[in-house]
C-alpha cells in the first residue's frame, strides 16, 4: 500500500470515529470534525491522483456529497460506509 493511501485511509478512519462519536452524542467535535473532513477530502484526492488508485473515486464522490447530507440522517452514515468501501477496494486491489 502506498504511504499516501495509508495516510488518507488513516485520516478517513479517524474522521469516521469522530463522526460516530458525534452521531451517538458521546461528545461534540463541531468545527474539528469539519476541519478534519477538509483534510480528509484533500488527502484522498491527492492519494487518488498521485497513486492512480481509481477505486478512490468512490470515496471522493461520497466526500463530495457529504455537504448535502444532513447529520443524523441515514444518508450521512451511508456515505461514510460507502466511502470506506472505496478505500478498502483501493487497499485490497
Amino acid at each position: 500500500m502506498s504511504p499516501l493511501v495509508a495516510v488518507g485511509f488513516s485520516l478517513y478512519a479517524l474522521n469516521m470515529l469522530v463522526g460516530l462519536a458525534a452521531q451517538f452524542r458521546l461528545t461534540h467535535f463541531g468545527i474539528w470534525h469539519h476541519g478534519l473532513y477538509l483534510v480528509v477530502f484533500v488527502s484522498t484526492i491527492l492519494a487518488m491522483v498521485l497513486t492512480q488508485e481509481w477505486w478512490l473515486l468512490l470515496t471522493v464522490a461520497c466526500l463530495a456529497w457529504f455537504p448535502k447530507a444532513k447529520p443524523r440522517t441515514r444518508l450521512h452514515p451511508t456515505l461514510g460506509v460507502v466511502g470506506l468501501v472505496g478505500y478498502l477496494l483501493a487497499v485490497g486491489g
